[in-house]
């Protein structure tokens, strides 16, 4: 009885240790890598002929649901401007007329979110224009949501400069 209760203290000591302030278990979050170059043939409706051929960085998510291009050399903490944290999100499956949703979770603390929802109304292809400002720097893992599909992406977020 005595080893059991002090092995349970002992556990409870070591889950408070690595949690994060506020208690919340911080999860694993890993910025999806950056891509130059030509896009996921799903994603090339996006980019025609008017564009020249530029193609911004971009990531994909875990399940190659969505893509983030990002027209700023960095996502930057806050709401930055020149330049702003714009991300042309391409998604594989139909908008339907179904608005993007974003949840934002911050990695080192998950009880620190974001939310953001923007319009299927921009064309061509499945797109989506958005401004993606999360107050903190560091990992975000994103959960985007549309129509009845769902992708995930991790983003760096880096400290504001001024």
């Amino acid at each position: 009885m005595r080893v059991t209760v002090l092995l349970g203290l002992l556990a409870a000591l070591i889950t408070a240790a690595a949690s994060p302030a506020g208690g919340a278990m911080a999860t694993r979050c890993v910025a999806a890598p950056i891509h130059h170059g030509r896009p996921p043939s799903w994603a090339a409706p996006a980019f025609v002929p008017s564009t020249g051929g530029y193609v911004p960085p971009y990531a994909v998510s875990g399940n190659a649901a969505a893509a983030a291009f990002f027209f700023a050399p960095t996502l930057r903490a806050g709401s930055p401007t020149n330049p702003t944290n714009k991300i042309l999100w391409v998604v594989r499956f139909p908008r339907d007329n179904q608005p993007l949703t974003i949840f934002g979770r911050y990695a080192a603390n998950p009880a620190v979110t974001a939310r953001s929802s923007w319009p299927a109304d921009a064309s061509p292809g499945e797109i989506y224009p958005s401004y993606v400002n999360l107050p903190k720097a560091g990992c975000w893992e994103l959960t985007l949501n549309w129509n009845s599909h769902q992708a995930r992406i991790d983003v760096e977020v880096h400290p504001r400069t001024h």
